[in-house]
């Protein structure tokens, strides 16, 4: 289960919600979380779409988690939804190097993203990201003890 935030910025194609998690969703291998300390913050837009709204209708489970405060990994490729990642100093309020897909955001964009993370009234909204485990997950077999 991973918490995390959105934030809303104001585009040059209007207002966007903006996916904020501290470790890259897609990668293949675990995050190194040794430090304590976030180095780098990646950004994904439109996680709740057509397509996992469709998916998560097909899922059976309660509904208080089919809400815009839960994002289910359904088996998504985390890759669609990518726009990119900045460095980050918490400390001094920097961020620099922004590595991403092109044209999905202008270096306007792009600054005022980075502006808005140490934005104390930045709209932002807190969001959970977790794997349910399906009734069929569950091994009902008899056990000897």
């Amino acid at each position: 289960m991973l918490t995390f935030n959105t934030i809303s910025i104001q585009t040059e194609n209007g207002e966007q919600e903006i996916y904020i998690s501290p470790f890259l969703l897609q990668s293949k291998k675990p995050p190194d979380i040794k430090s304590g300390r976030l180095e780098k913050l990646y950004f994904y837009k439109e996680l709740i779409d057509a397509d996992y709204k469709a998916a998560l209708e097909r899922e059976e489970m309660n509904s208080r988690f089919k809400t815009d405060e839960y994002v289910l990994n359904l088996g998504q490729d985390f890759e669609k939804y990518y726009l990119g990642s900045l460095h980050v100093d918490f400390d001094s309020k920097r961020y620099w190097q922004w590595e991403g897909k092109p044209g999905l955001l202008t270096e306007q964009d792009i600054k005022t993203l980075g502006e808005n993370l140490f934005n104390p009234h930045a709209k932002l909204r807190r969001v959970t990201l977790f794997t349910p485990t399906r009734p069929s997950d569950f091994n009902f077999g008899r056990t000897r003890f």
